[in-house]
């Protein structure tokens, strides 16, 4: 009778093989039995040639040994496999086995003898190809002394079922006509010879001496189960508590793996195995490669077998400038080809110094040269090692005053900017100057000397040196452009100082620096004029155009404004007939100044009394679309209706300053608006971090965000907690579980408001809008719709699921902010 020879298989799994005893009696594996093994059989001691493919089967199920009456749980290594075992292995190995019929009715040649038991797994590896049964026939046939199913597997017959079950015939037919290199190669069958010389090519069997293959010895267990180990790098299967991946982290205990975009740690011991992919012997721990390819084979969280897959490690190296730490966000920015580049780090991370010292991170000084590690496997990239130049422990700094923005000063020492982070309070000393700040500091006129604290934030500036004087509002009185002699008065008409032009003088025309020639037909009399001096040597000098300075006073009665100006001047002008300019309200007077107000004084043509008063604001807004093409963007805030901001001539800039595209700003963002005036002269992108809240104390708050990652967010500077009609300082106001926003909209206090959840119904989810629709709750409800974001979360039951899981009438709990969902939850 003949059987239909059926295709190709589809390996779907792995189940237990079991490499069956000459009784045929398959005993469950007691693998704890011989815990203090390298395998849990009494009979593979440690240092047997097959211990690794014997130990590795074993953990993975594959294969089963048999317990003797005395107890001893025995693999018998060295003892011969039938070719009915044999199939029922391979059918085993490759996760077939369950498809035999075993109440089929099946009648086989009289000459091909199977015993009953194996009778329906030779038919099943005649349907799925891993037997030629019309061979099989003829062989049997041509042997009638043994009978086909307990006659003695050999290696070439093997070799061919375990060629033919990892589905390469095809290479096999390749090299049928290849000349073997083994000295007997004229013993191996011709119906062999090519997968013969497939299964060395593809490394799954070796000659029994480095010239001989011995193609009609018999196979042993031992040797088997190193065939099927081998066979697993082609024909990799999915095996229980078996997990490929990166070894992300190694400690003297444990083993973390990285694999399906999330880590795993497993426990590590003295009984642990370690193997090399190239190695038949056990290696030692400290021989694991860090951050490579590894396969894990455990059980209640005890890797019980690790191997080594390769030899590349999954790192790069980058250098550049340490800008910044932001320690909530564990995260720093690093100057890298003049470029601030974002890192992120973990608590594992590794800070030494050159000489291998290790560091606090904190500890690393702002501008110091640092060599980073970091991973490559990662979607996000985590820093591995940090390695930072020894670090000065000074606690002073001296150079000449460059600069501050409200957070940093800037000293300009030995040729080079340094910048440092101020303290909450600083203190500065000016002689002669009661009550001075760092507003009263002179650029590139005072040399000062800098005080840190134990975190490296300045905490005291004192002038040693001011040798540079200022004239704001001064007028030509004379200018003699081959001597380079400027003779001025200042305000009030008097006090006349003639002044030299050097090299080094700077000049500015409404903001553009120029030249001395270009300057000189503008240095006519009664020109006014801002200029700063150290004895009779011209430091700089500006045309004025206008004034920009903070307002100090203003006179209805005499119609003066006063402004100090950055360098520290202090001047009066007129303003009875300017206009203001406020981008906060519609028509600004001047009772809607403030002292204190930055303010920028345009002045007329005959310099002598202000034309427009243009106030500095910055405002706060949501993004709600972007137009690439025509370079806008949609905002909106609680006060101010949605409406179009050009910004073909606003500079567009990231948390820490740096330039951004159009395409670059994402809806839903918030971006702080600095405004001259209506005119809006920049847009800062406002870090926003979104999450599920995971623990509270009165002075720090820690989430996971939404990319999985857990953040803590401290109090040191203060908290503005916001969460429904509810607002105030203290961390109380929130709760575990609470989905919320984080921000920093004055860059000083951390902001955090809490989604208040809203029950809907569901009805839609259109994909091409990212948007789902709810069904309206009131005839005035004209919000029934909510913007889902790629890192949207979506829970059934407590369980993440994808969107298609909600359907059309599930009630549902929205949590979201500005009408972007963070989660949504049935």
């Amino acid at each position: 009778m003949t059987l239909q020879f059926a295709g190709k298989k589809i390996l779907v799994g792995a189940l237990a093989l079991s490499l069956v005893a000459g009784s045929g009696v398959i005993i469950p594996s007691q693998i704890s039995a011989a815990a203090a093994l390298t395998t849990p059989f009494k009979d593979v001691s440690s240092g047997h040639w097959a211990e690794k493919h014997i130990a590795k089967l074993a953990l993975q199920g594959i294969i089963e040994g048999n317990t003797t009456t005395s107890g001893a749980f025995m693999f018998r290594p060295s003892e011969n496999v039938s070719q009915q075992e044999a199939v029922l292995m391979a059918l085993r190995f490759a996760g077939l086995d369950k498809k035999a019929d075993q109440n089929a009715i099946i009648g086989f040649p009289t000459s091909f003898a199977v015993s009953n038991f194996f009778k329906a797994y030779v038919t099943l590896a005649f349907q799925e190809g891993l037997l030629d049964q019309k061979e099989e026939f003829e062989l049997a046939a041509k042997d009638t002394k043994v009978a086909w199913g307990t006659k003695p597997a050999t290696r070439e017959w093997v070799t061919k079922l375990l060629v033919r079950a990892i589905e390469q015939e095809e290479e096999a037919a390749r090299l049928q006509n290849t000349v073997s290199t083994f000295s007997d190669a004229s013993q191996i069958s011709t119906i062999y010879n090519g997968y013969v010389n497939a299964a060395l090519k593809l490394d799954l069997v070796k000659g029994v001496t480095t010239v001989k293959f011995d193609p009609k010895a018999n196979v042993n267990r031992a040797s088997l189960a190193t065939m099927f180990s081998r066979a697993e790098k082609l024909y990799p299967v999915a095996y229980e508590g078996q997990v490929n991946g990166i070894a992300s982290r190694i400690t003297d205990s444990s083993l973390t793996l990285y694999s399906d975009k999330k880590e795993t740690s497993y426990t590590i011991d003295a009984d642990t195995l370690f193997y090399h992919y190239d190695k038949e012997t056990p290696i030692t721990k400290q021989q694991l490669l860090e951050y490579g390819d590894v396969t894990v084979i455990a059980k209640d969280g005890k890797a019980k077998y690790v191997e080594v897959k390769g030899d590349k490690q999954y790192t790069k190296t980058i250098s550049g400038t340490l800008d910044r730490l932001i320690a909530a966000e564990k995260k720093i920015y690093v100057w890298i080809d003049n470029k601030p580049v974002e890192i992120f780090y973990n608590d594992s991370v590794a800070v030494v110094d050159t000489e291998g010292n290790p560091l606090s991170l904190s500890a690393i000084k702002r501008d110091s040269q640092i060599s980073i590690v970091q991973d490559s496997f990662r979607e996000t990239p985590q820093a591995i090692k940090i390695v930072a130049s020894p670090q000065a422990t000074t606690t002073k700094a001296s150079g000449t005053f460059y600069g501050t923005d409200g957070e940093l000063i800037t000293i300009k020492t030995d040729n080079a900017l340094v910048s440092k982070f101020m303290a909450e309070t600083v203190t500065v000393e000016i002689d002669g100057v009661v009550g001075a700040t760092v507003q009263d500091l002179i650029k590139e006129a005072d040399e000062v000397e800098l005080t840190f604290d134990d975190k490296d934030q300045v905490t005291k500036v004192k002038v040693a040196k001011r040798s540079v004087k200022m004239i704001a509002g001064a007028q030509v009185a004379s200018f003699i452009y081959d001597k380079k002699l400027l003779t001025v008065i200042d305000a009030t008409g008097g006090n006349a100082q003639a002044l030299y032009f050097t090299d080094k003088t700077k000049i500015d025309y409404n903001g553009t620096a120029i030249t001395l020639a270009s300057a000189s037909s503008m240095l006519t009399q009664n020109r006014k004029i801002i200029i700063s001096y150290t004895g009779n040597s011209i430091i700089s000098l500006q045309f004025v155009t206008k004034y920009v300075g903070t307002l100090v006073t203003l006179n209805a009665s005499s119609n003066l404004m006063t402004i100090k100006l950055d360098g520290g001047a202090v001047i009066s002008v007129p303003y009875n007939t300017a206009t203001v300019e406020s981008s906060a309200i519609s028509n600004a007077g001047y009772s809607d100044l403030r002292v204190g107000d930055t303010l920028s004084l345009e002045l007329g043509s005959t310099q002598d009394r202000v034309s427009v008063i243009k106030v500095h604001t910055n405002t706060q807004y949501e993004v709600l679309s972007i137009d690439t093409v025509y370079k806008r963007l949609r905002i909106k805030n609680a006060a101010t209706p949605a409406f179009d901001l050009s910004v073909l001539s606003t500079d567009l800039l990231n948390e820490v300053g740096a330039k951004l595209t159009v395409d670059q700003v994402a809806p839903g963002s918030m971006i702080t608006v600095s405004y001259i005036g209506k005119q809006a002269i920049s847009a800062r992108v406002v870090p926003v971090t979104f999450g599920k809240i995971q623990s509270i104390t009165p002075n720090s708050v820690t989430i996971v965000d939404l990319a999985g990652q857990t953040l803590a967010f401290n109090g040191d500077a203060g908290f503005q907690i916001i969460k429904g009609t509810s607002q105030g300082n203290a961390t109380s106001l929130l709760a575990v579980g609470d989905y919320v926003e984080i921000q920093k909209p004055d860059g000083v206090k951390t902001q955090i408001t809490a989604a208040i959840g809203e029950s809907r119904t569901f009805t839609s989810y259109n994909s091409s809008t990212a948007q789902i629709w709810t069904e309206i709750t009131s005839t005035t409800d004209n919000r029934n719709y909510f913007n889902v974001m790629s890192n949207t979360k979506y829970f059934l039951n407590g369980n993440a699921v994808a969107i298609t899981a909600f359907k059309a009438g599930d009630k549902i709990t929205i949590y979201s902010f500005r009408n972007n969902v963070v989660a949504i939850v049935k």
